[in-house]
């Protein structure tokens, strides 16, 4: 690592990185562990070592989420910071506690079970499209109490996607990605204030029923804004990142037959041909291998976005006052000072106890700000590989794609298999 006292090296500008962002950020970062990419909206900085990783979400610095992400999602878990966010985190954390999220691996089960039976032999499957319908009815079945609209929720999420990869890319962002952003916005904002007339008063147990217990006579901050808010992070969260995870899960492992087939065995020995529930999930070890692979491979969330609030100083580089600093998930999740092959799909690799750093695998984010719904996210994964893992084996139609970039990693086509039912 550096030991110069000045600004990092400059590599390239955001408009080269608009054009294909995750190739850039891979050639960028062989460079050094943090690198300065120019722009006309600021400078942007890409970190690119576990141990920076830590320094930044553990260390003493004034580190603050991006404008973009307060800017979306306003006073939500996902932004705030302080002790604001330690009383809004601890406000949301009984909905994720192990009883609740075995509650919830029930339901899961049943939709994996009905998903399931959707699906012909040879049928052609849209991953994506799959499991953006799949996640949707398990957040709105498990965390909303089974109320929501789900084109809504849906077209939102595609809306801040362009407008995310818009900020991202530099530059000024178009009148008509923010229009569109903001009608499918005020459309969600409209079906979230309905389900918060919904639930007042009522005695549910669900995520919304929650933060409406919580309530301003709990804590002055927590108004219907604030829920509102808490309520469109968590939409995009849970349903989002855990739809491209089951996407390229599911890709990979149609490209890598040896891989299904020990999955199968698995899934074969475990379920012997029932739906998946919460009592397999202890016992569904390779399945979380090749989950984990795919994680590493395809991290939705691709970076933590941080700025400093004023100038710092990491590994010897400064970064000035409000430098939008990139810590790459992707590009560290690849490197291979800490992944033999790492462009190969090898569930194996996470059998056995390593001598990685702590950040070198980070897919639900690093430090007191580790996503909530890690387990969660987890536990539908899991139980969805494997229930269809067990019923067919898949075709791989799309041969090759890119990653574009948005709020998450997103594919730039469709990611199309064909399922083929097994005996």
């Amino acid at each position: 690592m550096s030991t110069d006292r000045q600004l990092p090296p400059t590599v390239g500008t955001t408009e080269e990185y608009g054009a294909s962002p995750f190739e850039q950020w891979a050639e960028w970062a062989r460079v050094d562990d943090v690198v300065r990419i120019t722009g006309e909206e600021g400078d942007r900085y890409l970190v690119t070592h576990p141990e920076l990783v830590e320094e930044v979400v553990f260390g003493d610095g004034p580190f603050a989420k991006t404008e973009g992400i307060q800017q979306q999602f306003g006073r939500g878990l996902v932004a705030e910071h302080g002790e604001q966010w330690r009383a809004q985190r601890g406000a949301m954390q009984p909905a994720f506690i192990p009883d609740r999220i075995e509650s919830y691996a029930e339901t899961i089960g049943e939709i994996v079970a009905d998903t399931v039976d959707t699906i012909d032999d040879g049928a052609v499957l849209d991953l994506r499209e799959l499991f953006a319908e799949f996640t949707m009815e398990v957040m709105v079945e498990t965390l909303f109490g089974g109320s929501g609209d789900d084109e809504a929720i849906r077209t939102a999420v595609d809306r801040l996607n362009e407008w995310f990869l818009q900020q991202n890319t530099g530059g000024e962002t178009p009148e008509s990605v923010v229009s569109e952003r903001d009608r499918a916005m005020k459309r969600l904002v409209g079906m979230i204030d309905e389900m918060i007339a919904d639930r007042r008063g009522g005695d549910g147990d669900d995520f919304l029923s929650m933060l409406l217990s919580v309530g301003p006579d709990s804590d002055a901050n927590y108004t219907d804004g604030r829920i509102r808010e808490e309520v469109i992070a968590m939409l995009f969260a849970a349903h989002e990142t855990t739809a491209l995870t089951l996407t390229y899960t599911l890709y990979l492992l149609s490209g890598a037959p040896e891989v299904a087939d020990r999955l199968h065995e698995e899934t074969q020995s475990v379920l012997d041909g029932r739906p998946p529930g919460p009592e397999h999930l202890d016992e569904l070890s390779y399945t979380e291998r090749v989950i984990d692979e795919a994680l590493r491979l395809y991290p939705p969330l691709h970076a933590l976005a941080r700025r400093p609030t004023a100038e710092v100083e990491l590994d010897g580089y400064t970064i000035p006052e409000d430098g939008v600093m990139y810590l790459s998930q992707y590009v560290i999740h690849r490197d291979e000072r800490w992944w033999d092959e790492p462009t190969a799909f090898r569930p194996e690799r996470f059998a056995a106890v390593d001598d990685r750093p702590r950040f070198a695998f980070f897919p639900f984010g690093a430090g007191p700000r580790r996503c909530l719904g890690e387990d969660f996210a987890r536990t539908e994964a899991k139980l969805a590989v494997a229930g269809l893992t067990q019923q067919f084996s898949f075709e791989q139609l799309t041969e090759t794609f890119q990653l574009r970039i948005g709020g998450t990693a997103l594919p730039d086509r469709p990611l199309e298999l064909r399922a083929h039912g097994r005996e």
